[in-house]
């Protein structure tokens, strides 16, 4: 039976969206605005807890307000696994879709709510920490929507060498020569001894990318990122067999089963689960356990708002060393215009490159909500 101290008692939601600077994106997609859905629970002894999806905020919303909500209305946030396997029962006809990416915020909040009430961070609720700090590595920048796609390249990619980075994932897909010449000129600015990544954002086949990579050998790639659609698991599997360098997906994965099928496959090297989008913190413990199986490193894609960030940030405290080029967790951090994050969480690296891990109780820190007020676009409530 739940504990009354520790039953949701309320459910907020704050949709949130601002506009970007101008249209940009990646190599298929470009937007206009940033959009978020953030998620506060409410326990009957008053601690709360936040969570965070950000795919669809909208419809994410909408299925929490109707389906999920209820479910959880009445749960113990002692036990955030119980209320994860509750939520989940909704999903048979959605098992890597929407139902997972709504159920992700409740969960983090759940596991948020937790450390609030028992004074502890996330990472200990989790099994413990690996480490106190982790390497960052600069994502960006976005591609101009239109005229040259790569126009101030180089003088981000030095922006990142500024401010501390000794990791860098770039953006690509725009045609070989140009990939080819950011590639280049990225290895030229970053130098020998950093790691230089390059996401394909899902916009190349399989002969191109391994095309791009063999030409590419010169500027020794750390991995090369969703070269294909991430549900062409035949592809991945090609790719995984001739590719000269390491192949990484799973941001927009749904369910360990999702990491199950390319993971029995050999189809990725690394994977990157998104914790606001495959089912929450919960589900990033099944995926880090079933990857340890494969000795696959387990990597986070981090976006959207200062929650995911954060929750990214404890989980990546117990995540399994990985071993080679990439020996240990790398952490995202995008570089792209986001005040969605920086009004709450504006970190900055230390001499070597890391990101310390906040140990505040839960995410870590308290999240306030005002701070992104003239951001929120709807508020609703859930009670019983």
């Amino acid at each position: 039976m739940p504990r009354p101290e520790g039953r949701v008692v309320r459910i907020d939601g704050y949709e949130l969206r601002c506009a970007m600077p101008s249209v940009a994106g990646n190599a298929l997609r470009t937007f206009s605005e940033r959009s978020t859905l953030l998620v506060r629970i409410v326990t009957a002894s008053g601690y709360e807890g936040w969570g965070e999806t950000w795919a669809y905020p909208g419809s994410a919303g909408s299925l929490i307000r109707s389906i999920l909500g209820p479910a959880l209305l009445g749960a113990d946030v002692a036990n955030p696994r119980a209320a994860q396997a509750r939520m989940l029962q909704a999903a048979v006809p959605d098992r890597r879709g929407q139902i997972h990416m709504a159920a992700s915020a409740l969960d983090i909040a759940m596991w948020d709510a937790l450390g609030q009430m028992t004074g502890q961070p996330m990472y200990t609720l989790l099994g413990g920490a690996l480490r106190d700090r982790v390497r960052a590595y600069a994502s960006g920048p976005l591609l101009p929507a239109d005229g040259d796609r790569y126009r101030g390249f180089e003088g981000e990619v030095a922006r990142y060498v500024e401010d501390g980075f000794t990791a860098v994932k770039i953006r690509i897909g725009i045609s070989l020569a140009a990939d080819l010449r950011a590639i280049r000129q990225a290895r030229a600015i970053l130098g020998d001894a950093s790691l230089l990544m390059a996401d394909l954002n899902e916009s190349s086949t399989v002969r191109d990318a391994v095309t791009l990579a063999q030409q590419a050998a010169d500027s020794n790639l750390a991995w090369l990122e969703e070269p294909l659609p991430h549900d062409d698991l035949p592809g991945y599997r090609r790719l995984a067999a001739s590719l000269p360098v390491a192949l990484a997906g799973g941001e927009s994965f749904c369910g360990v089963q999702a990491f199950r099928d390319v993971l029995s496959e050999a189809a990725l090297d690394l994977v990157q689960p998104d914790l606001a989008i495959c089912g929450g913190l919960t589900e990033g413990l099944r995926i880090m356990g079933l990857a340890d199986a494969f000795c696959v490193p387990v990597l986070p894609h981090v976006w959207g708002g200062a929650v995911n960030f954060l929750a990214s940030l404890q989980f990546a405290a117990i995540l399994t060393p990985g071993r080679g080029q990439v020996s240990a967790p790398l952490f995202e951090y995008d570089m792209s215009f986001n005040p969605l994050r920086d009004r709450i969480y504006d970190p900055k690296l230390d001499a070597d490159g890391n990101l310390a891990i906040p140990d505040g109780p839960g995410l870590g820190m308290k999240i306030e909500i005002d701070r992104l007020g003239d951001y929120v676009r709807d508020h609703w409530v859930l009670e019983p």
